[in-house]
Order: C-alpha cells, then sequence, then structure tokens
C-alpha cells in the first residue's frame, strides 16, 4: 500500500498536481549531480551527499524501464499512462520517507547508469554509478564544446532522426557546424525545423517542431 500510495503522489505531482505540494523536483541536486560528473575521473556519485532532506529508500525509474520489472519493483500494478510518464521524464530519482514521496530528481536520458543492482537504493547505500557511454569524443557546437548535459540532449535527438543516405558534393549552408562522433554536420535552421547533412557520412536528417527548437537553443 505504501509503495502504491508513493507512486501515486509522485505521478500527480508530475502532471502539476495542487495537492501533496511539498513533493518537489529538486532541480538544485539535478545540477549538483550532473556537476559531479563533469569532474575529470568521476564515475559516481553518492546522493545522499547532496540530499538535504530525509529519506530512506530511493528508486530509478527510466524511459527504458519495462512495466513488469517498474511493477515488479514497487510491488504495485502500473498503468500505460502512468509508464507513459516514465518514458516522457528521461530519468528520474525517486526519494521516499515513511512510505511516501518526499522528493524526486529529474536527470537527461541516460544520465545513471541502467543496472539493476541500482533500480532501488538506500541513504545507507546511496552511490550510483554514472552511465560510461556517455564519455567520449566531446560534442561540438562550432569552436564551442557542450556542456554535459547539453551534449547528453544532443545525442538523444541524433539518435532520434530518421536519417537518410544523400550523396551530397555540397552540404547544405550551415547556420551552424555540429561535431558529433568525429563527424561534422551542417545544421541549417528554419522556422519550424533543422536539417542536418554530413558530407563524411552522406546522410541527410530533420527534427520539427519543439525538437528543433531544442536543439537551436542548445546550439545556437
Amino acid at each position: 500500500m505504501k509503495a502504491l500510495i508513493a507512486m501515486g503522489i509522485i505521478f500527480c505531482c508530475l502532471v502539476g498536481c495542487s495537492s501533496n505540494a511539498q513533493v518537489t523536483n529538486d532541480k538544485e541536486m539535478a545540477e549538483n549531480i550532473q556537476e559531479s560528473f563533469a569532474k575529470k575521473g568521476v564515475s559516481s556519485v553518492d546522493v545522499s551527499k547532496l540530499s538535504d532532506f530525509k529519506w530512506e529508500k530511493g528508486y530509478l525509474l527510466t524511459n527504458k524501464s519495462k512495466k513488469a520489472d517498474v511493477e515488479k519493483l514497487v510491488n504495485t500494478p502500473i498503468s500505460e499512462e502512468v509508464m507513459k510518464k516514465i518514458s516522457a521524464a528521461d530519468q528520474m530519482l525517486v526519494f521516499v520517507h515513511e512510505g511516501e514521496v518526499v522528493r524526486y530528481v529529474e536527470l537527461p536520458q541516460d544520465f545513471i547508469a541502467h543496472d539493476k543492482n541500482q533500480l532501488e537504493f538506500s541513504f545507507s547505500h546511496s552511490e550510483l554509478k554514472f552511465n560510461k557511454s556517455r564519455e567520449g569524443k566531446p560534442i561540438k557546437a562550432g569552436d564551442k564544446t557542450l556542456s554535459s548535459e547539453d551534449a547528453l540532449t544532443v545525442k538523444s535527438i541524433m539518435k532520434q532522426i530518421q536519417w537518410k543516405k544523400a550523396d551530397y558534393s555540397v552540404a547544405l549552408d550551415p547556420d551552424v557546424q555540429l561535431t558529433y562522433e568525429g563527424a561534422v554536420y551542417n545544421v541549417r535552421f528554419t522556422s519550424d525545423s533543422a536539417e542536418l547533412t554530413s558530407k563524411k557520412r552522406g546522410v541527410y536528417g530533420k527534427v520539427t517542431g519543439e525538437t528543433a527548437q531544442q536543439l537551436y537553443d542548445i546550439l545556437m
């Protein structure tokens, strides 16, 4: 029953419910976790040292979580609507005190390693490992190296694009050049889209709407 109450509270808050207003999205803690990753040689973070509130148990939820796995984790049935909330949140750390959710933290896609040993954690065992695959060649907009958070968002967008093979001897006249996984992409923005081409890889891709705006805000 406590798990059911907890899950109900957290997802109520995600859709802006006015009740249980004390349950908040701790953006400062999210920033501190991401700043920890940016430090050289850091591969994990002890979330108990970054929290300023009481909690005993925590859950790592991610848009990679399967319905059956989430139900087993929290020991209660989960609706399809709730699963959509999980998917929309990328990654989320949920903190529970005396059977009720007291705080949650939203993180970028694949930030914390999706390890079965990390899906449930406690205050006394609260060291979470970062996703090692996030490390690698820097992602750049022109000469500017993107922050770890922005780089992760760009990586997520690039994976969403349905790339088409194209023989571009001359790429589109770009607004900015994006360096991603060792290749340069020319990016051109319109009022409602972003078009990307890579002469090296011979591909063309396009995003529209909010995704294009998100890419514009990061690169420009």
